[in-house]
Formats: C-alpha cells, structure tokens, sequence
C-alpha cells in the first residue's frame, strides 16, 4: 500500500463554498490594503480627518469579511463537510475549545451554505448570511447562482444590494467636516423603487 493510499480521505469541498470563501479572503484583504496609516501625509490635524475616516471604515470592512470566512468556514466544516474534519484541532487553531466552535457561525451561515448548494439558490438566505458579499460578488460562483441572479435583476423592482460595511455608512469629507451618510439599512429585496433608473443607479 502507498503513502498516498494510507492518507485520510477528506472529502471535497464543493465549488460553491470554496469561490465564497476566496471571494472573502480577497474583500478582508482588499480592507486591509486600505488601512494604509501611509495616507497620514499632513502635519497639520484637520488634515488627517479623510484618512481616519477611510482607515477606520477599511477596518470595518475587513473585521466583516474576516469574520464572514470564519463563520462560513466552521460551518460548513460542522454542518456539512463529509467526512467531519478534526472540529477539536480546527478550534484549538482558532483559539478555542471545539464546545466553542459552534458559536462561531448562526443559523443564518448553515441557510447560506444550503442556498450555495442548493440547485436554485435562495438569494435572500445568502444576503442575510455572508453580509460581507454584496449582489455583484456572487456573480460567477456557480451556474446555479447565476441563473437566480439573471432571474432577480429581471424584476424592475430588485434592487440589488451592497456588502454591508459599504452600504451601512459612506463618509466625505467637505468643507472640513465629516458628511456622514447612511445606506440603504433594511435590504428588502421586495422592495419597490419608483423606476428602472433608480435600479440602474444602485
């Protein structure tokens, strides 16, 4: 017998679940790029405004998509991967103890996992669980996935949405003084809008 043949056998993780992953784990580390302390240039305070405000929503966005990857990633090591993986060594590799591991992923993570495998992925069960993938991310994850979203963006009422950190707060800087603004919060996807362009413009 081989070395090779006398290996564990791991099981396959299905294309779906391992694209939302590397979509992750490009979105925390395009946040990270952004958390740039380089951007401080001016020795004069105020100045610094725009940079902290860019830093810290960089910040946001890269605690969302690490935090997205990790619990997409305990669950469906916990919930669906056949045959289960070692969960006391993946927790102890987190920093935890396996009766912890649970806690790190909801209900809403294993609904996502189940839409990506679904043959008809429910979109709204993908929204509410990987909040850090907005409409335009899942684009290319499988067939399937994109079938429902030709499907969606063919009602003039969707309105496709943004990652979270993006949508929930933009700044800009004018005048001296921090305009904050907040986005589009409830994410209906029944929600109606007044015309085509407004869905053209989100």
């Amino acid at each position: 017998m081989s070395e090779l043949s006398a290996l564990p056998v791991w099981g396959v993780v299905p294309p779906p679940v391992a694209a939302v992953l590397q979509r992750l784990k490009t979105k925390a580390a395009d946040a990270v790029s952004a958390m740039d302390a380089a951007q401080i240039t001016s020795s004069t305070p105020q100045n610094h405004d725009e940079a902290f405000l860019k830093m810290s929503a960089a910040a946001e966005a890269a605690d969302r998509a690490t935090r997205d990857y990790r619990s997409v990633f305990n669950a469906y090591a916990h919930r669906f991967h056949k045959p289960k993986p070692p969960i006391g060594e993946l927790a102890a590799m987190q920093g935890t103890i396996t009766q912890s591991f649970a806690s790190r992923y909801t209900a809403k993570t294993v609904s996502a996992i189940e839409a990506l495998l679904s043959p008809a992925p429910d979109l709204d069960a993908i929204r509410l669980g990987i909040r850090a993938l907005g409409f335009n991310d899942l684009r290319g994850i499988s067939p399937e996935l994109d079938r429902q979203l030709a499907l969606a963006e063919a009602d003039a009422r969707f309105v496709r949405w943004k990652p979270v950190p993006e949508a929930f707060r933009r700044y800009s800087v004018a005048g001296g003084a921090a305009d904050q603004s907040l986005g589009d919060l409830n994410f209906d996807l029944t929600r109606k809008v007044s015309s085509p362009e407004a869905v053209a413009e989100l």
